[in-house]
Formats: structure tokens, sequence, C-alpha cells
């Protein structure tokens, strides 16, 4: 839980002036997901493994869903580390080379037990090779994803051993999405092979699985469903010191970072190039329109005074945000709950609001804020932050 503190007072002297700007844009190249990477590999006439944890067995690190890749220049992402890593490397690898797809099962079993390996456990991996015909696949995919729309991959595992240099590969990947997105682009195009528009076949295996990904048989058929999962956004209101720590570390926690400020030198792409928007607004005005705000969305309230603070705050509440933050003291938290509870605003919404933000680490400096902002972000969504958070 973050009080008002030195690191407060520094952004606040820094940020005193107010500078009546024009609303502007700045949009960054989107690639915060998994399947705009690989397409953009693809794009560029790299080979590409798509690496994905299928199912997991005993107290292996990562269930099934974890997903990175291989290229001829490493490994991206991660699997959990450790030996069964190690193991899921080289097989992508392997797969890498000969271009030929594989599923394989990596665990500890065969090794003694040591000091160090005292936990069993194992996972079931796919190394799936892309190919280019894939690329419109997975740039729609992209798309769904960064406007926040529902689809599901499904991938039918077969042992049949054929070349990916074929026509009937293996595996069989497909893409379905409940809509075409509004974005504007090629709205006429003919679909890429391997995409369907609407769910209703594949929802049953989705509803089986719980809708979370993992394996299902059906007609003697092994298939892997897995909901295609929009990254939660985290929208930065104020774009001072500590907005920029968390920038840093929400984003590479996962998070799409959006920022919005009312100065065009506080939100710009240059000061935060792992932002997917920055946007300037004077007064925080329609905010929510503007800002786009959803249900897979995070509202940090972090400007440079009360009155923004309350103003952004006040429109936050109106919106289907998952979570709703504000920097600042207890005794600031009053005397804005106050004037917006005056305003009509109920006290059940105002109790949903976490603030002070962050979780109690007693933190000082804007690094410091920042991990424990973030790490109230990431309790939120594990479900766990009521048993961390608590009242001094």
């Amino acid at each position: 839980m973050v009080k008002k503190n030195k690191g407060d007072a520094a952004e606040t002297a820094a940020d005193a002036v107010s500078h009546g700007t024009p609303e502007t844009l700045v949009t960054t190249p989107w690639e915060d997901t998994l399947e705009s990477r690989a397409a953009l590999l693809l794009q560029s006439g790299e080979p590409v493994v798509l690496v994905t944890v299928v199912s997991r067995t005993g107290s292996a690190p990562r269930d099934a869903g974890t997903r990175a890749l291989q290229t001829r220049n490493g490994f991206e992402g991660t699997v959990g580390g450790g030996l069964l890593e190690a193991r899921t490397m080289e097989a992508a690898r392997n797969s890498l080379q000969s271009a030929v797809s594989a599923r394989v099962s990596v665990d500890l079993s065969g090794f003694l037990p040591t000091s160090d390996m005292i936990c069993g456990g194992g996972m079931e991996v796919l190394c799936e090779v892309l190919a280019p015909r894939q690329i419109e696949m997975f740039t729609l995919a992209s798309r769904v994803l960064r406007q926040g729309g529902r689809g599901v991959w499904l991938v039918e595992l077969r042992d049949d051993g054929v070349s990916l240099h074929g026509e009937a590969a293996n595996p069989v990947r497909q893409l379905f999405i409940d809509a075409l997105p509004s974005d504007g682009q090629e709205e006429n195009a003919p679909l890429p092979d391997g995409v369907s528009v609407g769910l209703d076949a594949v929802l049953p295996l989705v509803e089986a699985r719980k809708n979370k990904p993992g394996l299902v048989e059906r007609d003697g058929r092994v298939l892997y469903v897995e909901p295609l999962d929009a990254p939660p956004v985290l929208l930065l209101c104020g774009g001072g010191h500590v907005s920029l720590e968390v920038a840093r570390l929400a984003h590479s926690c996962g998070f799409v970072v959006d920022v919005v400020d009312d100065r065009t030198e506080f939100s710009n792409a240059e000061r935060f190039p792992m932002a997917r928007q920055c946007l300037v607004l004077p007064e925080y005005e329609n905010l929510v329109q503007t800002c786009n705000i959803g249900r897979r969305h995070f509202v940090a309230i972090l400007t440079r005074g009360h009155s923004f603070d309350r103003e952004a705050l006040a429109q936050a509440l109106s919106s289907h945000a998952q979570y709703v933050g504000m920097i600042g003291s207890k005794t600031k938290r009053e005397q804005v709950y106050g004037l917006l509870r005056a305003k009509g605003v109920p006290a059940s919404e105002l109790a949903a609001v976490c603030c002070p933000i962050g979780l109690s680490i007693e933190a000082e400096t804007p690094q410091q804020i920042a991990v424990s902002i973030v790490a109230e972000l990431l309790a939120v969504r594990a479900g766990t932050l009521m048993r961390l958070r608590f009242d001094d």
C-alpha cells in the first residue's frame, strides 16, 4: 500500500506546470502478443517453431497454455526453467532444424532425486513448425486480441509423422473468432485459410476445459483447445516518474500499457516506448470513451494533482474496468471520496477502489512503488488480492 511519500512529493514538484494542449494520439507498433510476434517473424522469412505446453503432470512449473517461440536466434519466452525447459528447448531446436513438428513428453523420470531436484512432474509439449501460409491467420488473431474480441485456437494433434513441407501438415491449426475485427483493415478480404467466423463449433470443447487451455478427445481425435486470451490493459492516468517505472515493470509482466496525461511531454512514445498508445487529454475529458476502457482494463490513477485524480477517478468508476487504483495518502482518499459522495457516487463503488494504490511494502522510491502496484495488479488477476491487501 503506497502512502504519500518522498516519491509523490518529488513528482508533484516536477510536474507543477500545466500545459494546455490539444488531444494527440501516438501509437507504437503492436507487438505485445505472441500472435503478432509470430506473424512478424514469418513475414521476415524467419523459420519459427511455436512451443506450447499442452498438458502438465505433477509439480511441473507451468500449465497448459504456456507458450514460447524458437527461432534461429534462440528461445523467446519460457516454459518454466530448469531441466524441463532445457529438454523442451532441445526438442524445439530439433523441430526447427528438421522442419517437422513434434509432440514430446518432457519429465524428470529416470533421474535420481538430489537436494535440488526433489519435485517430480512433467509436461507434454507441442513443438509446432509454423508455415508462411499461416501469416494471415496469426495476423488476424493479433487484430482480434487488440480489440478484445473472442476467439479459440484449435489444434488437431496427429502422430502420422507427415512433414510440414507437404499440404497435409501435422498438426492442423485452426482459428475460430466470434466476429471480424472492426478496425477497417481489408474488411471485404476473404478469410485466411484455417479461419472460421463463429464459435458454436468449438464452444463445447472450451466448456469441457472450463475455459482453460488443454487436451480434449473427440471421436478418436486428440484436440488441443486454447481460448484466445487478450492481454490485460493497464491505463496509466498520469505520465510522471512513478508511472514510468510502473509502465516498464507492467509491460514486462504481460500487460499492454496505455498512457494518458494532460501534457504532451509526459505522454509520448519517446518517453514511453513500451506503451501501445500515448494520449494527451486536457483536463482528462472523455477519458472512458477516448481510452475505450472495458472489462480487461486496469486503471491506475497517478496524476499530478488532487483535482485531476478526482476527475479521472469519477470517470473510471463509470466504466467497466476490472481494477481501479489511485495513489495518495488516506487523508487524500477521504477528501476525494467525500467530494465524490457529495456528487452522488455510491459508497459501494468507492469501496471497490484500491487507494492507497499498491500492496503494503513501505515503498518509497518510484521503483519500489512500481513493484507494489504491479504486484497488486497481478494479485487481482490471480484472485488473491483480498487476502494480501489490508489497511494499517
